[in-house]
């Protein structure tokens, strides 16, 4: 039986976990750094959370997914931040994502920091926002998100 969510992220600057975190309080489960998923996680509805670095993804999210496949996921969402407002979604996870036949619901974006520029984000408000986007998409049925 597949678990209904699972959350899990990587990092560098620890922006994710917090991000990761929050998403997992809020729908009431543990987040899970990629290093301590398992072949054997599955979910029905899974939520990547990582940061754009130099505008690519994180390399252990892209090895992560790409060993992946759509036996143990039914449906993702990317939950992104990034100090550059134009490289803020996760193009290269998506692509792996839907070459796979694995769905991606949505993206959900918020800023990052990185040395100087956005200091203080993700803030308080940032963690609130992205968590109850996430509780939203949680709570609808995964059945309305059939095609």
């Amino acid at each position: 039986m597949m678990e209904h969510v699972l959350v899990v992220y990587a990092t560098i600057t620890q922006h994710s976990q917090k991000l990761a975190q929050a998403v997992g309080k809020a729908l009431g489960v543990q987040a899970k750094s990629v290093e301590e998923c398992s072949k054997d996680d599955q979910a029905e509805l899974l939520f990547i959370v990582g940061g754009i670095y130099a505008g690519k993804s994180h390399p252990q999210l892209v090895s992560y997914v790409k060993n992946l496949d759509n036996t143990q996921v039914g449906k993702v969402v990317l939950i992104t931040s990034s100090a550059s407002i134009t490289h803020r979604k996760q193009k290269e996870l998506r692509e792996i994502l839907t070459s796979k036949g694995i769905a991606v619901l949505d993206e959900i974006t918020c800023p990052g920091a990185l040395l100087f520029i956005k200091l203080t984000h993700p803030d308080k408000r940032d963690l609130q926002s992205v968590a109850g986007s996430a509780r939203t998409i949680a709570a609808k049925p995964l059945i309305s998100y059939m095609q």
